[in-house]
């Protein structure tokens, strides 16, 4: 094989094990909602209308000076509840003004506002992941 080839060859090589390796940071840095459940101290929770499911939000500070603090907000049920939840994370937010003092309004049985976002606990395309509206 010529020196042309190998050297080619070579750096498809290292082209292709750094991708892989920018993927794999990637991804490992992608957090889900899910992972958050059961994360963070507890600062207020409100009850739903029919009193089935209680919205519960949580402050996540594990970083401190160096790592923004971080608003979790859940869903668990109760035995007369339609659906089935606990402790699954709805709304997940950083930097947000609201950090102590979370906006958590019921509109009906089963969606619920927070600061100013509509979730419908029933539908997950709904559920709010800061991550999904930052640029």
């Amino acid at each position: 094989m010529s020196k042309k080839k190998i050297l080619i060859f070579s750096l498809l090589t290292l082209f292709l094990i750094l991708g892989a390796l920018l993927l794999w940071i990637n991804s490992s840095m992608i957090k889900h909602l899910d992972e958050l459940d059961g994360r963070g101290r507890f600062i207020t929770d409100v009850r739903s209308p029919t009193k089935e499911y209680t919205a519960i939000a949580y402050v996540i500070d594990d970083g401190g000076a160096t790592v923004a603090a971080e608003l979790r907000v859940d869903i668990t049920s109760y035995r007369l509840a339609e659906r089935d939840f606990n402790d699954k994370t709805i709304y997940w937010d950083r930097d947000t003004p609201y950090m102590e003092n979370p906006h958590i309004k019921w509109i009906n049985r089963h969606t619920v506002e927070v600061n100013g976002v509509k979730i419908d606990i029933y539908d997950e395309d709904t559920y709010y992941n800061w991550r999904d509206h930052t640029k």
